[in-house]
């Protein structure tokens, strides 16, 4: 398993999220102090070969969908249209909160046994399962709140596959991209990461298709990856409390406002002003 945590503080708000990938899950506890998440504006990843769900706990905060808002915790099973490639007939809904936190876990859609879709619910969960997302939030250990998804039918029986120590080439590969997912940075290149870990190109490109291919990282390949990144970074950081879309633009690394402008528009996406307006956090 590989790990990496985030903080940013940027225009009166806070976003800290940690990420776990494992062959069968991929994890993100995610803190947002005054950001608002609305997938109706995430930009869509392409496609991969391997339909996913999205377990979608908010421990504290607000969710809302269908024009009904709920405080947490509440779980929900979100189909792959609602939440990486979200579509224009997709159900969408809004987390916020001062502060919100998330646990979101992707698993294959072979390996859930919950009822999916926004339409469906919430998911009713013992106050033993909750205890476990509490504890991994603050910093625990993944395999019991797995287990104990498992135990409440929410999920197959997955602690006993999850792989703790990987592979020297992965671990070696991780230790140059843990620092970039550290200060998040969006418009990380190739060439930088072969740099910093001192592999050429073309070993740089056979063990990233070695980490994409089992993890399920980039679909579409690192740079789309990337695209997606920064824009979903963008949209949120728009919903600080003080942000301009001009200081966004240059905190996530586009080279001006007119570029950050182009990629929403590539991206079918509202112009940034638009979106901040739409999204922004009560100051």
């Amino acid at each position: 398993m590989l790990d990496a945590t985030s903080t940013r503080t940027f225009a009166g708000a806070t976003l800290k999220t940690t990420i776990f990938l494992e062959r069968r899950l991929r994890a993100h506890v995610i803190e947002r102090d005054r950001l608002t998440f609305d997938s109706s504006l995430a930009p869509p990843a392409k496609k991969d070969r391997t339909e996913f769900v999205h377990l979608y706990a908010t421990l504290e905060g607000a969710f809302a969908t269908g024009g009904a808002t709920v405080e947490g915790p509440q779980l929900w099973a979100l189909a792959e249209t609602e939440f990486d490639r979200v579509q224009r007939s997709s159900q969408t809904f809004r987390s916020w909160g001062a502060p919100c936190r998330v646990v979101e876990i992707r698993f294959h859609a072979r390996d859930v046994r919950a009822k999916v879709g926004l339409a469906r619910g919430p998911i009713a969960l013992p106050s033993a399962t909750w205890d476990a997302y509490l504890a991994f939030a603050a910093g625990g250990p993944l395999v019991p709140l797995v287990a104990a998804l498992a135990k409440a039918g929410a999920i197959a029986d997955l602690a006993g596959t999850i792989v703790e120590d990987e592979p020297e080439h992965f671990a070696r590969l991780w230790q140059t991209l843990r620092p970039l997912y550290a200060q998040t940075a969006t418009s990380a290149s190739l060439k930088q990461i072969s740099v910093l870990a001192q592999l050429s190109l073309r070993q740089l490109g056979r063990d990233l298709g070695d980490l994409t291919r089992t993890f399920g990282l980039f679909g579409a390949g690192f740079r789309d990856a990337m695209r997606v990144l920064r824009l979903r970074a963008a949209v949120l950081l728009l919903s600080a409390p003080h942000a301009t879309p001009t200081e966004v633009a240059r905190e996530v690394g586009y080279g001006s406002l007119d570029a950050m402008a182009r990629a929403f528009r590539d991206a079918k996406l509202p112009a940034p002003s638009v979106v901040r307006d739409a999204v922004r956090f009560p100051i």
